[in-house]
């Protein structure tokens, strides 16, 4: 009897943690299954339960997913890692709209990536982790790009911001580029797109949408210590090999976050039969640093510091179809500096207010040579981008949530092109590269937002005047200077009844013309581009109308949504020095010839099936249609969707995934030029996954068996095809 008494009285300890952020989870209930005895984790995410003769404990924290762990020994200590249940419900706070509301009470469509679904996809890049993403289309020209389609639209149509800063500067290419590509996955915390919106928070480029990539961020505890993990992940067919290290140091009022990986990527090996597309692959190397100081008056001040180097980036579009030997980059680089001061006030109608000066450089260097040729053509363009925001959040007339803003980038572009015979060595030096050497650009702007909730009505409001000043000149083409400037504006009315919510908002937005549009002088996909000094701004006006349900077990979000694209900016055939060649290709010029309308239905649904199980899918249709030229607008996507299952239990999980996309056959004449789409229009396709991940006390391990039917499939207008039938593992250990 007292050995039986001592073994009812036995005590279960545990640690638990956020499995995102890998936090101590203070106040997490945990009760055993014949509810006899419970407790709460202490701010280490400790906890001691007294067992007594249940071997299962209920675990259970608000905003977190509930689950259930069989005690198998309990003299042995456990590491127990909650999922957010943001990652199913609409519950996330978002800092994009800089309203402080819930996704589910948002006016516009919103979708967010987590950093534990970044990792339970092990996909090579961040812009392979947003195929995931609803309403989000992911071109890949090659792997070492990646182009978002928000709404129909990409390159500069949409607005890349890092921490809230511009990633766009005023060389960001027309169509589908490489930019997103140049984040580490391992550095993100949370990516957020904000579809159809955001010129009036942030400027030009936002028509088709606006996606802010949130890097790790330190986390202040009561203890003083360093934690850290060190992993690695690796691909079959010899498609990646990555390790990556990261520290997290708190010393009380001081803490920071470092992170880096080195990766080396092979060539990409496609479906049903087409094998290894070469060259593909390339290396990387990546590291980012942010830091942050506790200060007094309630007030913060960070430092950050991110670098992303790849090398040898190839085309092999370029080599496949276009007739090159090869067609490198050979240096992609970003670099982003800055330091951000927050200050929050309480019982004032001052709110917070921040501040940040950032300094950003662009390093791309290319190399190509064509078949047959002996010379080889190097262009390398430097950006350097120094910027400046502030932002004041106020309550005005007691009622009124009020953001003023104002912000100020200016570049400054060097640009060079050489002309190298491989046989002979000599070089030629060109007069200018891609762009005038010596370039500059400075945009520059100022907005107020505005937020008015009474009963069940929310309003909201907001506008922003901005100006946009490109200064260049070069030997050929003389004085290419221009200056625009843009008032745009947005309204919208959201009601709530029960658990649902419906709105309706408008918005205006614009795309000022930037160095790339105005100085371009070089080849494209399908021909040679001359400069086009004389563009207007793009305008935009866009109308959204939309619902959102959400209870304890599910959410439902619906949008249909209406774009109006005035002054298009578009090429058109022209001619250099009175000749429509120039070096065999067709000479282009870019030019506002008219209007364009893009609109669509998005849906997006999850629900929790049983306790461990989940469901998730959505779809998205787009429209686009070139009203001057009444034929389809460019590049726009097919029907695309996923639906996917997953299994939670304990410290395991599993996804069943599949995405899929309908055939693209509504063409325009320059998607029918384009060599990366196939004669007819991009055929149909399904894909299955599946995923899975398991929790050891610090070690974390990661499976995918991705495309198990192995099928053959290419994203429209992508220049490479998806990957095929193959396994994804990652490993990592925590300390």
């Amino acid at each position: 009897m007292l050995s039986f008494s001592s073994m009812r009285a036995q005590q279960f300890i545990g640690s638990i943690f956020d499995i995102d952020t890998k936090r101590p989870l203070e106040g997490v209930n945990i009760i055993t299954d014949d509810n006899k005895t419970g407790t709460y984790s202490d701010k280490e995410g400790n906890f001691s339960i007294e067992l007594n003769n249940s071997n299962k404990i209920q675990i259970s924290h608000i905003g977190y997913l509930d689950q259930i762990y069989k005690v198998e020994d309990s003299n042995e200590k456990i590491v127990i890692y909650l999922k957010s249940s943001s990652t199913l419900l609409n519950d996330v706070e978002l800092g994009i709209t800089k309203n402080k509301l819930p996704n589910v009470s948002q006016s516009a469509s919103i979708s967010t990536l987590s950093e534990s679904e970044i990792e339970d996809n092990i996909s090579r890049s961040l812009a392979e982790s947003m195929m995931h993403v609803p309403g989000v289309w992911m071109q890949k020209t090659n792997h070492g790009g990646g182009s978002p389609f928000v709404r129909g639209l990409t390159g500069n149509y949409v607005l890349l911001l890092v921490d809230g800063i511009r990633m766009n500067n005023s060389t960001f290419r027309y169509g589908p580029n490489q930019y997103f590509n140049t984040v580490s996955p391992f550095s993100v915390k949370t990516v957020e797109v904000l579809r159809g919106a955001g010129s009036t928070l942030y400027g030009s480029d936002a028509i088709g949408g606006t996606i802010n990539i949130n890097t790790l961020d330190p986390s202040f505890e009561t203890e003083k210590k360093i934690t850290g993990s060190i992993g690695g992940q690796m691909m079959s067919h010899d498609m990646e090999y990555t390790g990556n290290v990261e520290l997290n140091g708190n010393f009380g009022d001081f803490a920071f976050v470092t992170n880096g990986s080195i990766r080396k990527f092979g060539d990409s090996y496609a479906g049903e039969g087409i094998g290894y597309q070469r060259p593909s692959g390339y290396s990387e190397k990546d590291f980012m640093f942010k830091s942050a100081w506790q200060l007094k008056n309630n007030s913060k001040l960070t430092a950050s510091y991110q670098w992303l180097r790849q090398d040898d980036v190839p085309r092999y579009d370029k080599v496949a179809q276009k007739g090159y030997e090869y067609y490198n980059f050979t240096l992609q680089q970003r670099q982003l500096a800055y330091v951000r001061y927050d200050k929050k006030w309480t019982d004032s109608a001052l709110e917070s207010f921040q501040i940040t000066y950032s300094f950003q450089q662009s390093n791309e260097e290319r190399d190509t040579k064509k078949n047959d040729h002996v010379i080889n053509k190097n262009e390398r363009d430097d950006i350097s981008t120094h910027g400046l925001a502030a932002q004041l959040d106020a309550l005005i007339f007691s009622k009124i949530e009020m953001v003023s803003g104002i912000d100020f980038y200016y570049d400054y572009i060097k640009s060079s092109r050489e002309f190298e015979n491989v046989e002979t060595g000599e070089i030629d030096h060109a007069s200018r590269g891609l762009y005038p050497d010596g370039s500059t650009a400075l945009t520059t702007g100022i907005y107020n937002a505005y937020l008015y909730k009474v009963d069940s009505w929310l309003f909201q409001a907001g506008w922003r005047y901005n100006y946009n000043k490109n200064n260049s000149e070069d030997e050929i083409f003389g004085n290419l200077d221009q200056s625009s400037s843009s008032l745009v504006w947005n309204a919208s009315v959201n009601y709530k009844f029960d658990k649902s919510r419906i709105y309706a908002s408008f918005n205006t937005a614009f795309r000022a013309p930037n160095i790339s549009d105005i100085t371009s002088f070089g080849d494209f996909d399908y021909g040679v581009e001359v400069p086009a000094p004389d563009l207007k701004s793009e305008r935009s006006t866009n109308y959204e109308l939309g619902y959102k349900f959400e209870n304890s077990r599910m959410y439902f979000n619906t949008a249909v949504f209406y774009t109006h694209i005035d002054d298009l900016i578009a090429r058109v055939r022209s001619d250099f020095n009175g000749e429509p060649t120039f070096g065999g290709e067709d000479v282009y010029k870019k030019e506002n010839v008219g209007e364009a309308v893009v609109k669509g239905v998005e849906l997006e649904f999850g629900t929790k099936l049983f306790n461990d199980f989940s469901l998730q899918s959505s779809m998205t249709y787009t429209y686009g249609k070139n009203i001057s030229k009444n034929e389809p607008f460019r590049r726009i996507p097919p029907l695309f969707g996923d639906l996917s299952v997953r299994y939670d239990h304990q410290n395991f999980f599993m996804i069943l995934q599949t995405l899929a996309a309908n055939e693209q056959d509504r063409l325009s004449s320059g998607d029918i030029d384009d060599h990366r789409i196939p004669d007819g229009g991009t055929p149909g396709w399904f894909v299955a996954n599946i995923k899975s991940g398991y929790t050891w006390k610090n070690i974390q391990a990661h499976i995918a068996f991705n495309n198990i039917f192995n099928e053959a499939y290419r994203m429209h207008g992508s220049g490479v095809d998806g990957l095929g039938r193959h396994v994804a593992i990652s490993l990592k250990y925590h300390f």
